[in-house]
Formats: C-alpha cells, structure tokens, sequence
C-alpha cells in the first residue's frame, strides 16, 4: 500500500506538569463533582465512568467516585489506563449526565522522589514491585535494547586526531541493509556526510563500523564539558541521547493492549532515556488516549444530545507511609466538556492543563450530596429477605 506523506513535519507530546498540580482523590473528586454541578450536571442523575489499570491501589479512587456520585462507576477502561472506546454506548445509556475519568498510574516514593514502584501489602514481608506491571512490560524490551546499545556504541580519538563513533553493525541502517528489527542509530545526526549525500566508514571491523563524527556533534559534546579519549575509547552511555536514535520493529503485545505499545512506540526514545522511564510512560500515554478518545466522542453519536465530562490525568500512587494509609493524587492532563443546552463554540476546544486545575480549584472540596457507605451497606443487610426462584 502507498502511503503519502508531509515531509518533514515533527510530531510532539506536551509538557506534562506534576509539582503543584497534584490533588489528593479525596479532595479531587468532591471537587470534580462540584464542577460538574456548576457545568448544570443533575444532581442524582450523573453517571459516573472510569478507565484505570486493574491494580488493587486503584480501589480507593474507585470508591471515593462511588461515594461522591452515589453509584458505582461504569468501566470504561483496560490495563495500563487504556479507554476501551466501544463502551461509549453502554456507559451513556446508564444516566442522563456522563463522566468520564481517565487515568494511567504510576508509584511515587516522597521519601526518595523515585516514580515506578509501589509496595504490595498482600505479599509477605516488604514486597516493592513495578506499579503498573503492563506498562513496565510494553517498555522493558525497548529498555533492554536502549541499555545495550548503550555498551556497544563507542567514541573516540584515532592517532590522526580523528573523532569517531564506531557502532555495531546491528544498529546501522544501511542502504544495502536496512534495521528491520530493534535499535537504529541516527548517523545523520552523529556522523560528517560527503559531498554525495552519503556516510562512508573510515574502517570497518568484524562486528561494526567507525565513522568520522561531524563538526557539529562533536562541538555538541564540547560544549557539554566532555573530552575525547584515545585508543578504544568509551560506550557512550548517557551521551546516547533520544534524538540520537529510534525503533524500528513489530509491536510485541498481541492481545487488545497493543493500543498501550502503539501510544508508546513514536516516542519510546524520550521514555527510554528518562530519569523515570514508568512515569514518563504513563504521561506520554495519557496525551495520546485523550487525543484519541475526544476524536471517538466527536465523531461518534454515542454521547449526543448529552452532557458530558471527561477528564484524563495521572493517578499518582503513594504506598503506605509511617503511620499513614496508602493513597492516591490525581495530576490533571485535559478535559472534553460536551454540554446539551451550550452554544456551539462554547467548548470546542480543549480544557488544558492550567486551565482545568485552576477551574477544580475553583470547586468547593465538600459534597453535601455524598453517600454514607457505611450506612448503605447496613440498609442492604437489614433488607428484606428476597425469595430468588428459578425462572418457569
């Protein structure tokens, strides 16, 4: 199949802010639903929806939805934070109002700073573990690939003076042998080009190819303090930056959350390379399955006629710390506000970032229309005994 397309045109993710966005769930849902009120949701007829991961540190949130909107939310999600957008129908048939809360996950250590991990108290002794286990599974072979790589390119001083990068032939898109599978370092970037257009190997080894650098990268480098070595050189480690390379391979999920692997792949070399390669993760997703479900909400007709909410974010997961319980922040992304009796242009675009954390700050954080669990629970027990019989 021939694909056309527009030539040089970069496609990037926002600038995803945590510090001072992030609200406690059992502020931020009252808040959320207060918001909805002052958007003219119903009071008693809102229906609330979830899309989180299944991990049992995602109950909480699930329960204070529960509690501040009187029903237990609709799921709306798969694991890794995936919205499942074929159940738009089905959620908006059960109330007259629709939210939608979206959200990936990732633990958050306040001792260390440390994204990534959480503690499982289900498991004997102090088991820490990855917090989104699908997450980390869709980007560890890319990780593995990244830290090897990292080994076995190489920079150095030959006896002329020359700077040199010598990669391994396995990462190298050559025009006779292209990478079909894995890593592909972007020589382009690293590398002089001749007057022909072409980057030609000042020597060539067993296992891969050294290349004289141009003047640009090597200056890249000077200018970052660092100092070339003679003889074999060294890996470039952390000098192997995101736009020095990318993937090129077959996505490895086969079963539904291959939608979690397709939102990573374009920017798995950002995620590789930070600090926290879980939490970037789970941000870079967030942007691309709000991006794609508020394309499913508008082009479908599920939701016409209806209001709607939905707002996307990070859930923030914090394991038991000294003698408090585990919990749960919310950081938000974006929100889609459809409302049935708005003007046409009242909210065709967008609530970003700022503007929606401003907009739940503005919300009164106490719901005078809260269920009393405890009290709901009760009445079911003291309920009458019904006689459940087979059908006739």
């Amino acid at each position: 199949m021939y694909t056309s397309r527009e030539p040089g045109i970069v496609r990037d993710i926002g600038e995803f802010k945590i510090q001072g966005l992030a609200i406690p769930y059992p502020e931020f849902v009252p808040r959320l639903y207060n918001l909805c009120l002052s958007l003219g949701f119903r009071k008693g007829y809102i229906m609330p929806s979830r899309a989180f991961c299944s991990d049992e540190n995602q109950g909480f949130p699930i329960i204070l939805l529960t509690k501040h909107f009187g029903t237990f939310p609709f799921n709306h999600g798969r694991v890794g934070g995936i919205i499942a957008t074929d159940r738009h129908g089905p959620h908006a048939h059960h109330g007259e109002d629709s939210v939608i809360v979206q959200a990936s996950h990732v633990g958050y250590d306040p001792k260390t700073g440390i994204y990534g991990t959480c503690e499982r108290p289900k498991m004997e002794g102090r088991c820490i573990s990855a917090s989104c286990g699908k997450i980390t599974h869709a980007i560890e072979p890319y990780l593995e690939q990244f830290r090897f790589a990292q080994k076995r390119i190489f920079l150095h001083q030959d006896v002329n003076g020359r700077c040199l990068v010598t990669a391994k032939d396995s990462f190298i898109d050559f025009a006779s042998k292209p990478v079909t599978d894995g890593l592909v370092l972007r020589l382009r970037e690293i590398a002089k080009i001749n007057s022909d257009d072409k980057i030609v190997p000042v020597a060539t080894h067993s296992t891969s190819h050294s290349y004289e650098v141009s003047d640009a990268f090597r200056k890249r480098l000077e200018n970052e303090g660092y100092t070339w070595k003679g003889g074999a050189g060294e890996a470039m480690g952390d000098l192997l930056t995101a736009d020095l390379f990318f993937f090129r391979e077959d996505l490895h999920e086969t079963d539904e959350s291959i939608l979690l692997e397709r939102n990573l792949i374009e920017f798995m070399p950002v995620i590789v390379t930070h600090k926290s390669p879980p939490m970037k993760a789970a941000k870079v997703n967030i942007q691309m399955e709000f991006a794609r479900t508020v394309e499913s909400i508008r082009r479908g007709t599920e939701y016409k006629g209806k209001n709607l909410l939905y707002i996307a974010g990070l859930n923030v997961d914090i394991s038991t710390y000294e003698t408090f319980p585990s919990t749960t922040y919310f950081v938000p992304w974006a929100a889609h506000i459809q409302l049935r009796d708005a003007g046409v242009d009242e909210y065709i675009h967008p609530l970003e970032q700022e503007d929606l954390f401003n907009k739940l700050m503005e919300q009164d954080m106490v719901n005078p229309d809260q269920t009393d669990l405890k009290e709901q629970i009760i009445r079911m027990i003291f309920s009458p005994r019904f006689d459940i019989r087979t059908p006739r």
